[in-house]
């Protein structure tokens, strides 16, 4: 009792946000004639950007930050991948995928630099940089690009994009939430992470370094967008440069962020709620859509919902 009580406390939100996703799905698929592995495995393949983003805005806010740049890196990503990818065997996507991780690891890394060094507030220095990644994206793919049938397996279990097997996605998932729950939980820079959101002086006075601890969340922000990005790939096979994507990314990030119990302010919270919540907001659509809602009508529910 005292365990279960003392987990509740510290990880209430956490659990009520997956308890929530759980209730949607299956309210979901009470509201459709069939629900089965096809169902399943298109949720879990197509909500994975938005999770992925979530979670890299989590770890982000829970520093303190905030990174309104994050759905254009992932769109960087998505163009870059697609651009290169394209007429590839597995084996040289696999490293075109690693080579944008890293390049958007040390991109955002000096986003991170930036804003400590020059103290410039979080919000002006990543909306610049969202047009700077725009920009680029535009630059970079001219022609949609395209995807080997290898390299969209590992996401979506099909060299299409589309299919029935959910395994290949929940892998997807999974794997990376375990690595940032290491990275939040059993690392000296993830409890630092949390030091610094709580307490920029506190951490300070303590002895952390809360430079590198700032510039360390966004560098890991930006392999989760650039994760993103892969996944986007993966699922449409091809690349789209349009910034408005990239908006409206950010901004359902923050609502997951937000949705999932993590606190605006930094210090509290977790990116696996975030990542629950970002699922959550995925299936908004298709459940109101399955009510007969009309689509106009269905952002201003979702917006209220995300308010309450």
């Amino acid at each position: 009792g005292f365990l279960w009580g003392r987990a509740l406390r510290r990880h209430g939100w956490t659990m009520g946000s997956w308890v929530l996703l759980a209730l949607l799905i299956l309210w979901y698929a009470s509201l459709i004639p069939v629900f089965g592995g096809f169902q399943t495995s298109a949720i879990l393949r197509s909500g994975l950007p938005v999770a992925f983003l979530a979670m890299a805005q989590g770890v982000i806010v829970i520093a303190g930050g905030i990174d309104l740049s994050i759905g254009s890196m992932m769109v960087l990503s998505n163009c870059v991948a697609a651009r290169f990818m394209e007429g590839q065997d597995l084996g040289p996507a696999l490293v075109i995928a690693v080579a944008v991780i890293v390049g958007a690891v040390v991109l955002d890394g000096i986003v991170g630099w930036v804003i400590t060094r020059s103290r410039v507030p979080d919000i002006v220095v990543t909306l610049a940089t969202s047009f700077i990644l725009g920009g680029l994206a535009l630059w970079v793919l001219p022609s949609p690009g395209g995807a080997p049938g290898g390299f969209r397996t590992l996401f979506t279990g099909s060299e299409f994009g589309i299919g029935t097997n959910p395994w290949p996605s929940l892998i997807s998932l999974l794997v990376p939430l375990a690595f940032v729950w290491a990275i939040m939980r059993r690392t000296r820079t993830g409890l630092s992470l949390y030091a610094v959101g709580s307490s920029n002086d506190a951490a300070f006075l303590s002895g952390l370094d809360v430079r590198k601890a700032r510039i360390a969340a966004y560098a890991i922000g930006g392999g989760l967008a650039a994760l993103a990005g892969l996944a986007t790939t993966a699922i449409t096979g091809s690349g789209e440069p349009r910034f408005a994507i990239g908006s409206n990314a950010t901004l359902n990030s923050v609502a997951a962020v937000v949705l999932g119990g993590i606190a605006l302010t930094g210090g509290i919270g977790s990116p696996l709620g975030a990542a629950a919540a970002g699922y959550s907001l995925f299936l908004l659509s298709p459940i109101l859509t399955a009510l007969g809602i009309d689509p106009n009508q269905a952002q201003v529910v979702q917006g209220v919902l995300i308010v309450l």
